[in-house]
């Protein structure tokens, strides 16, 4: 899982260093150009604000959550806000070709992230921001400044009636079709130990992520909560597969410590993962913000820095 890897770790990388430094580390030689190098800096410390408030709203799923990152989610909108105005304003130049193609995979990990935290935003918005009154200020803040869009704060204002009894009977019956997917993930994840079963499992991920893909729940039913007469059999359905989400989850952080994990021979083996932890978030939105929460972010983070450390 490639993306999450490496938002977790440029994360954790570019808040060891300076601007310069990480920019540094992105791409060598450092550019002559004053104006490009500032450009480098300006979207480095971007991406890596945008990737912290993503981390922020991942961890958001109860009340408290939500009170406790509302100042810290204003704190970096000003500051993304700010950013944005600075690059905006910088004269047009003509950098050199490796300057170039540092700055594109820059500006492709800024999309991507904001793509992220444009869907983390519209979750919590259905939540209604977990009836926190300082996110939800925060957020009204955020789409006055234009980093979100005032529709999808709409959603928070008119909150989706619950499952009626025949769509229930539908999303419950889907639920239990996830098992069986979400168990061979495990096996599969179990079996990974180095780069030679990780290759391995590569297309054994790709073609459960597609199995996954083909029991997302109807968009009328997404985000929209069981009624009291359907709760008890919801829950039953969803019993089994709580425990093997947690599994996958230590699975992910295992594998991320893997020594050489973040070589191009785990490559293959990264982007299946990606693309199952994203069927696996589309398939399971009752679960999934549990399981995969603010601590497993962490714990990404930990196993990142341990796979640093033992590469040097």
């Amino acid at each position: 899982m490639k993306k999450l890897l490496y938002i977790a770790g440029l994360t954790l990388a570019l808040g060891q260093m300076t601007p310069v430094q990480a920019a540094a580390m992105l791409a060598d030689p450092q550019p002559a150009n004053d104006e490009v190098t500032e450009s480098q800096q300006l979207g480095l410390e971007f991406l890596r604000t945008a990737s912290e408030m993503w981390f922020l709203l991942s961890g958001v799923g109860s009340r408290d959550d939500a009170d406790a990152a509302a100042g810290r989610f204003l704190e970096l909108v000003k500051r993304t806000f700010e950013l944005d105005n600075r690059l905006s304003s910088l004269p047009l130049v003509m950098p050199d070709s490796e300057c170039v193609g540092m700055m594109d995979n820059v500006q492709m990990r800024i999309l991507e992230t904001l793509d992220d935290l444009n869907v983390e935003f519209v979750s919590i918005c259905r939540a209604n921001c977990y009836e926190s009154e300082a996110l939800s200020q925060a957020f009204e803040a955020a789409v006055q400044l234009g980093m979100f869009a005032q529709d999808d704060m709409e959603l928070m204002h008119h909150p989706a009636a619950p499952l009626t009894e025949e769509e229930a009977r539908v999303e419950i019956a889907r639920i239990r079709q996830l098992v069986a997917p979400d168990r061979a993930v495990l096996d599969i994840l179990v079996a990974v130990q180095d780069e030679t079963s990780a290759s391995a499992a590569a297309p054994e991920l790709q073609k459960l992520s597609q199995q996954l893909r083909r029991l997302l729940p109807e968009l009328k039913r997404e985000h929209r909560e069981f009624a009291p007469a359907s709760v008890v059999v919801a829950r039953e359905a969803l019993a089994p597969i709580e425990p093997i989400l947690w599994a996958i989850r230590s699975e992910i952080v295992r594998i991320a410590a893997l020594p050489g994990y973040e070589a191009e021979t785990y490559d293959l083996f990264s982007d299946a993962l990606d693309n199952v932890f994203e069927s696996l978030g589309a398939t399971h939105c009752v679960l999934f913000d549990s399981v995969f929460d603010a601590s497993f972010r962490a714990d990404l983070e930990n196993a990142l820095q341990e796979n640093n450390l033992s590469s040097q």
